[in-house]
């Protein structure tokens, strides 16, 4: 039956139909945990939805408590949304700033000439490609050539794009020393010296939680976070962590550090799936330490890939702050 079924779907659409179908029995058998990490996400657009359906019942005199038991609701979830939305003080680049540049890239199958073309303009020191390994690598390096960047991949090789980790460091960056690193189902990549100092960036991408299984693994992943974060030195963490602020875990995670958006008005632009462009959640981050300040922070539209790229350009702050 399955086969005859498969037959009558398009083969551009057969994959994407396997993937819906794999992750609905996934979630069907997942537990609360699972169905609590899908949903939390989405808090803001519940909430959202909770006062325009407030408003539209408010108009007629029947359905006034209602829409107003459904306001309260909606005010109750917006509210910690809102104060993470909030704008601050901008402040000026400068020329120590750290530039991150952190891309999903599909299982390899994003545009690498727009990608190449976001690098070249953007010119980050420091590049995290999410489900891109070395085959991904080898088609973008040459379209890099003469910009100076460097290339790591987490696994080494050998391993399919949509299961390993890509770094690319640029040679402004300095003598950086970089090494696959364990704890995650993932492979990923720790990165210190050079401009960062004493300070690591772990290049990273965690585990969905669409079952009890991936569910459970993504909550140690989190754990392994919040313990970088609670280090002497607080890291830089920057790729695809599974996981918005709407997260309790990751809100957990945060220790030392916090997210590059913070203050910018920008935390709930969204950079999955790319379809709904700002609206979806927000899922791709960077993490700096808590006293760097963020000079810029943007969320980019990448041809090809169901993520959009994040960039954010921070100062840091002397290690020995942290301390």
């Amino acid at each position: 039956m399955m086969a005859v079924v498969a037959a009558l779907v398009p083969p551009r659409l057969r994959r994407p139909l396997r993937e819906k179908a794999f992750a609905a029995r996934a979630l069907a058998t997942g537990g609360p945990s699972t169905l609590a990490a899908v949903v939390q996400p989405w808090r803001p657009h519940l909430a959202a939805s909770a006062l325009g359906g407030a408003a539209m019942l408010a108009l007629r005199p029947r359905t006034r408590r209602i829409a107003a038991a459904l306001a309260a609701t909606g005010l109750a979830a917006g509210a910690p949304v809102l104060r993470r939305a909030l704008r601050g003080p901008a402040t000026h680049p400068g020329p120590g700033d750290v530039t991150v540049l952190t891309a999903n890239v599909l299982h390899g199958r994003a545009d690498t000439g727009a990608l190449a073309a976001l690098v070249a303009r953007e010119g980050p020191e420091f590049v995290v490609l999410p489900e891109a390994g070395a085959d991904f690598r080898d088609k973008l390096m040459p379209l890099l050539a003469g910009l100076g960047y460097r290339s790591w991949v987490a696994s080494g090789g050998g391993t399919p794009d949509g299961y390993d980790v890509t770094l690319l460091v640029a040679e402004r960056a300095g003598d950086v020393r970089v090494r696959p690193a364990t704890g995650m189902r993932l492979p990923h990549l720790e990165v210190t010296g050079g401009i960062l100092g004493e300070r690591t960036l772990h290049a990273v991408h965690t585990t969905a939680p669409m079952s009890r299984r991936s569910t459970a693994r993504w909550h140690e992943e989190l754990a392994l976070i919040a313990r970088w974060c609670a280090g002497p030195v607080a890291p830089l963490v920057a790729g695809d962590l599974n996981a918005t602020f709407d997260h309790p875990p990751l809100h957990a995670a945060l220790g030392r550090c916090r997210s590059a958006a913070a203050g910018t008005g920008d935390t709930l632009v969204g950079t999955f799936p790319a379809r709904l462009g700002r609206l979806g959640i927000q899922i791709d981050h960077v993490l700096v330490p808590a006293g760097a300040v963020t000079t810029r922070f943007d969320v980019l539209d990448l041809a090809g890939s169901d993520h959009r790229a994040v960039l954010a350009r921070v100062r840091l702050p002397a290690a020995t702050r942290d301390h």
